[in-house]
């Protein structure tokens, strides 16, 4: 069953969009609903509909993936949690006063976004996810009144859940120590991130309180833009973790992993294109932030 998820993957892979289609997006010569996974969104679509279309392909891949067995469907859809992770960094985000419009993703295995929508303290946040065992600690005593501390525990715990999740996972030792490491690899980076961010010492604690045993990942930046830093963390992660993944476990639950990083990369570099385009950013900028696949 392992190798048939992994061939299953590898048929989803096939379909992803390559360069040219992107160049072609960006420079009009096509719609994104004119690529046949991308069918059902139309010229006539909100960007807000447009997005939720998108993401909703990303979804649908992993999906089917994770239904195909439900021995691995745990840590499948472990991937795709993600984005209620993400979910509850808007809504964070939102309640602690920031303007921007509340769009979330359309996903919500544990909490839908019509749930996290009704969510309207900091407390209740952090209440839905223990109720859903979604803590991996209880929640710390932050030291700022910054929403960034606040995200930087929600990504820690999400790695932290992603870890215990493979745990109980039956799989090859070496497969196994090879996404362990791919999960803690990822962590690091994201570490770093935040210590762009954050106090680097409010980091490592906030990490290790969650339980990671992960420290910030070295990252050498010529600028120190978010976009900049956020764009070479995804470039490592597939140059150094998801690359090697790719070599190794060509036809075992690795590869998933690494189908998974392919997926919604496509779907994150689909949301620059559109919201470049809508704000009129040349193309030429638009392109120089997408990652295209290796």
């Amino acid at each position: 069953m392992e190798n048939y998820i992994a061939v299953r993957a590898h048929g989803l892979k096939s379909r992803l969009l390559t360069r040219n289609d992107y160049e072609q997006i960006v420079n009009g010569d096509k719609d994104v609903g004119a690529f046949k996974d991308y069918s059902l969104i139309g010229e006539k679509d909100t960007l807000e509909e447009k997005l939720e279309k998108i993401y909703r392909v990303y979804v649908s891949r992993i999906t089917l993936l994770a239904k195909a067995s439900q021995e691995y469907s745990p840590f499948i859809y472990a991937l795709l949690d993600r984005l209620e992770i993400e979910n509850l960094k808007i809504q964070l985000r939102h309640i602690l006063g920031y303007a921007r419009p509340v769009i979330y993703y359309p996903y919500g295995r544990h909490i839908g976004p019509a749930k996290i929508s009704t969510l309207k303290t900091e407390s209740s946040i952090w209440e839905a996810l223990r109720e859903r065992d979604l803590l991996t600690t209880d929640v710390p005593k932050f030291t700022t009144g910054l929403v960034a501390e606040r995200e930087a525990f929600l990504d820690f715990q999400y790695y932290a859940y992603l870890m215990k999740q493979l745990d109980a996972v039956r799989i090859d030792k070496e497969e196994k120590s090879e996404l362990k490491e791919a999960i803690k690899s990822e962590a690091s980076l994201h570490l770093a991130y935040w210590t762009r961010v954050l106090k680097p010492q409010t980091v490592e604690n906030l990490a290790k309180y969650s339980g990671l045993d992960a420290k910030p990942a070295e990252i050498t930046l010529k600028e120190e833009s978010t976009t900049d830093l956020l764009k070479t963390i995804h470039e490592t992660i597939m140059r150094k973790i998801i690359t090697r993944i790719k070599t190794r476990h060509f036809t075992t639950l690795p590869f998933v992993y690494a189908y998974n990083f392919y997926a919604k990369l496509e779907a994150q570099n689909l949301e620059k294109i559109l919201l470049g385009k809508t704000i009129g950013l040349p193309g030429e900028i638009i392109i120089r932030n997408l990652i295209f696949l290796e």
